[in-house]
């Protein structure tokens, strides 16, 4: 049987600042994250445009010029049998209006024995 990595199989620590893995396992994957931010607002705008209402008007490199040193606010990981998974919570700093500011909520996995 498998089992599907969630949050009921898994034990994921309390939510915390980023601590320097978290933020070189981010930064190795950046240009990916950008990458499906923007496939993610292009699809939703064609099928759902409230879904990214907050950032109408901003360009794609303005909705992804953050950095993961100065953005990533929050992580929570868990062990895997196949590496570790970790939720981060990264700052859109272009979108700040009257709700406040913007985020992403990611989830990456970081693989053991990975070349750092």
């Amino acid at each position: 049987m498998t089992s599907t990595a969630t949050e009921e199989v898994l034990s994921f620590n309390t939510p915390h600042v980023p601590h320097e893995n978290a933020i070189e396992a981010f930064n190795t994957i950046l240009p990916t994250i950008k990458s499906e931010i923007v496939k993610s607002r292009h699809h939703w705008d064609k099928h759902e445009p409230k879904m990214w209402s907050r950032a109408v008007g901003l360009s794609d490199h303005e909705l992804t010029a953050f950095t993961i040193e100065q953005d990533l606010v929050e992580v929570s990981s868990a062990a895997t049998s196949y590496g570790n998974i970790i939720l981060g919570k990264i700052r859109i700093p272009a979108v700040d209006d009257d709700e406040g500011e913007g985020f992403v909520h990611v989830r990456i996995h970081d693989p053991p024995n990975r070349v750092r």
